[in-house]
C-alpha cells in the first residue's frame, strides 16, 4: 500500500491540473476529470478505494498519522499524559466537544466512510467489462474499509453516530440524524462478512498492504467480541468470533516473527549493534524489512516522502509524541507509560525492553560533535534521563515503534500495526476460554492455554539483532510457561495469576502495549469503571468536586459541538 499512497497523490495531482486548465468557457468541459467522468475501467475502479486506505492516516491528522495516539491510546490504565500535556483531556473521560482531537477524528472517519461509498456506488454501476470476482474483490475491500471507520466510529462515539451506506447526491444528504439501536454493528458485520468472503488470501496477493481475507476475518471477529462497546448492552458473540480466528490459524497464511520488536520497526539489523547503529544512520542496506511481515494482517501505510506525493500528510508523528523522553532528539513525550505498565512485565520478560525505555534497558543513540569537529556516537538511556527531568519521574518512555538513534525529522514512515497474529492468538484463546475450553495443559492444541504458550515462547526467544549488553541479545527470557505460571500464581499489579482469564488479560496487556487495543479491553472487561473510580477520587482530592461520573458517559466521546451545530437533525450522545 506504501506504492498505492503514491499513486494516490500522483492521481490527484494530475486531476488537479487538468481541472485546473481553462475549460474554453464552457460550462461543462467534457475533457474535466470528475466523479461521473472517471471511472470507465477496472484500474481507475481499483484506485478510487485508496481514498478510503487514505483516511486511516489522516488528512486532517485525526486519525492514525496523528490524533489516534492520545484518543485511543490516552484512556487506558496504561499511559498517563506527561507535564507537556496539561490539560489533556482525553484521560480525564470529560472531553469537550469542541476538542479539536475529537472533530479532526470525525472528519477523517467520515471522509473514509465517504471514500468507500462513493467506491461502492461506482463499483455497483460500473457499465464496462468487469468479471464476478473482479467486481466482488473490489466491493469486498471497499466494504471492508467502510466497517473498518464505523467500527473506530462506534468505539469513539457510540453506536448512534449517523450510518451511511451510500453516497450524498442532494442536500439533504449532508444532514443525516443518528442511526438507530443495532443498525451500525449490524453494518458492521455485514460488510466484514462479505469482505471475508470475497477478498483473497494474503499469499494470492500482490497488493502489499491492502486488505486481504485474513485482515476481514481478523476484523469479524473482533467486532463480535466489541459487541458490548458497537451495541451497548449486548454481550460479546464470542463462539462467532471463534470460528473466524479459527479459519486464521488454519489458513497457514501467518506467523509469529522470531524476533518481537520486528513488529514496531520498518527494518532489523542482522549484525552486532555496534555496526546496526553505524548502518542505521546511512545505509540500511545491512537490514532486513519488517513492514507487511508474516505476523501483520492490517497495518497503516505511511510515506514520509516529498511534499508534492504527500509529504507530511502520510507520515507518522509517533516516535515525537509517544515515544522518547522530553527534549530527546526534539521529542515532545506527551504521552508515556506509567508505573503499572511497568510492572505488569513478568522479571525475565523481554519484551519490557523491547517496549519501553526502562531501568536496564536499551540506550538511545545520538551524535555529538566533539572540540576536533569530529561527530560521534553517544549513547543516553533511563537514567541519564531521569537525571535530566525537571519531573514526571515516574513515568517511562515507549520504545516500542522509535528507531534506536536519533533522526533529524520530526516524523517517519514506520507503519502502525494494527492487527497482527499475536492479537489473533490470544483473541482466540479468550474465545476458547469463554467457551468453555481451557484444555488439559498447555501442549492441548483444543485449550486456550496452547494459544498463549505460543506468544509466551516467542517472548522468550533470543533476540541477536538486539543492543549489545541486552541480557537476552545471547540468552533467552525466562518466562515460565503457562501451567507453571497458573501453579506458582503471581500477583501482578494486584491481579493474581490462578485462573485463564486473568492470565489472558495479563498477556494481552504485555504482549499489546501501546498497540491501540488496552483501554477497549478494559471496556468490554468490565474492568474499566475501576479506572474511573479511581480518577473521581483523585479529582476530588484535589478539589474538583464537579465532576459526576457514569458509565455510558464515561466510555465515549461526546459527538463534535461543529457537527451539532451544522446538523440540526444530530442529537449527542450522553457524553455531551
Amino acid at each position: 500500500m506504501k506504492k498505492h499512497s503514491k499513486i494516490f497523490h500522483i492521481v490527484i495531482t494530475l486531476m488537479m491540473i487538468v481541472v485546473g486548465c481553462k475549460p474554453d468557457m464552457d460550462i461543462n468541459n467534457p475533457k474535466a476529470v470528475g466523479t461521473e467522468t472517471y471511472y470507465t475501467t477496472v484500474d481507475q475502479l481499483k484506485a478510487a478505494i485508496i481514498p478510503a486506505y487514505e483516511a486511516i492516516i489522516g488528512k486532517v491528522q485525526g486519525t492514525y498519522a496523528r490524533n489516534f495516539y492520545f484518543t485511543l491510546l490516552a484512556r487506558g490504565d496504561d499511559m498517563d499524559h506527561t507535564f507537556k500535556w496539561e490539560p489533556m483531556y482525553y484521560d480525564t473521560y470529560n472531553t469537550l466537544a469542541s476538542d479539536g482531537g475529537i472533530t479532526s477524528g470525525w472528519k477523517d472517519l467520515y471522509n473514509g466512510v465517504y471514500a468507500a461509498n462513493l467506491a461502492i456506488d461506482r463499483i455497483n454501476n460500473f457499465k464496462g467489462t468487469i468479471t464476478d470476482d473482479q467486481k466482488n474483490q473490489l466491493l469486498a475491500e471497499a466494504r471492508f474499509l467502510r466497517a473498518f471507520h464505523y467500527m473506530h466510529l462506534c468505539e469513539m462515539f457510540g453506536e448512534t453516530v449517523p450510518l451511511l451506506t451510500t453516497p450524498a447526491k442532494g442536500t439533504s444528504d449532508y444532514y443525516p440524524a443518528n442511526a438507530k439501536v443495532g443498525e451500525v454493528y449490524a453494518q458492521i458485520i455485514s460488510d466484514f462478512q462479505f469482505a471475508a468472503t470475497y477478498l483473497p488470501v494474503k499469499s494470492k496477493t500482490s497488493d502489499v498492504g491492502r486488505a486481504t481475507q485474513g485482515a476481514a476475518q481478523g476484523y469479524l471477529a473482533k467486532a463480535y467480541m466489541y459487541r458490548p462497546i458497537l451495541e451497548l448492552g449486548k454481550t460479546a458473540e464470542f463462539d462467532k468470533a471463534a470460528v473466524e480466528l479459527k479459519k486464521i490459524i488454519d489458513s497457514k497464511e501467518y506467523s509469529l516473527m522470531e524476533n518481537y520488536r520486528a513488529n514496531s520497526l520498518d527494518k532489523i539489523g542482522t549484525t552486532v549493534w555496534a555496526k546496526y547503529v553505524t548502518i542505521g544512520k546511512s545505509d540500511m542496506s545491512g537490514a532486513i524489512n519488517c513492514e507487511n511481515n508474516s505476523e501483520s494482517l492490517f497495518e497503516v501505510q505511511m510515506v514520509n516522502g516529498p511534499s508534492w506525493l504527500g509529504g507530511d500528510n502520510s507520515d507518522s508523528w509517533r516516535f515525537q509524541e509517544v515515544g522518547m523522553f522530553d527534549g530527546t532528539g526534539g521529542s515532545w513525550w506527551n504521552l508515556a507509560p506509567n508505573p503499572k505498565t511497568f510492572n505488569e512485565f513478568e522479571a525475565g520478560d523481554p519484551r519490557k525492553f523491547m517496549t519501553l525505555w526502562c531501568p536496564g534497558g536499551a540506550s538511545y543513540y545520538v551524535q555529538e560533535k566533539r572540540a576536533s569537529g569530529t561527530m560521534v556516537d553517544s549513547a543516553t538511556n533511563w537514567q541519564y534521563w531521569m537525571d535530566h527531568l525537571s519531573s514526571n519521574k515516574n513515568l517511562f518512555g515507549m520504545r516500542k515503534y522509535v528507531r534506536d538513534w536519533k533522526v533529524d525529522d520530526i516524523d517517519d514512515d514506520i507503519n502502525d500495526r494494527l492487527m497482527r497474529y499475536a492479537d489473533i492468538l490470544l483473541m482466540y484463546a479468550e474465545c476458547l476460554h469463554e467457551t468453555g475450553h481451557d484444555g488439559a495443559d498447555r501442549n492441548d492444541a483444543t485449550g486456550a492455554k496452547y494459544y498463549i504458550q505460543m506468544v509466551r515462547d516467542r517472548a522468550n526467544k533470543v533476540v541477536p539483532s538486539e543492543q549489545t549488553g541486552l541480557w537476552y541479545q545471547s540468552s533467552p527470557g525466562t518466562l515460565p510457561n503457562v501451567d507453571d505460571l497458573l501453579a506458582s500464581a503471581p500477583t501482578i499489579n494486584g491481579i493474581t495469576m490462578n485462573n485463564i482469564k486473568n492470565i489472558i488479560q495479563h498477556e494481552r496487556y504485555v504482549e499489546l502495549c501501546g498497540e491501540y487495543v488496552r483501554y477497549f479491553d478494559l471496556v468490554r472487561w468490565g474492568m474499566a469503571d475501576s479506572k474511573w473510580l479511581d480518577l473521581l477520587v483523585h479529582l476530588n482530592s484535589n478539589g474538583n468536586v464537579d465532576y459526576r461520573w457514569n458509565k455510558t458517559k464515561s466510555m465515549y466521546y461526546p459527538f463534535p459541538q461543529t457537527e451539532l451545530d451544522n446538523n440540526k437533525n444530530l442529537i449527542g450522545n450522553s457524553a455531551n
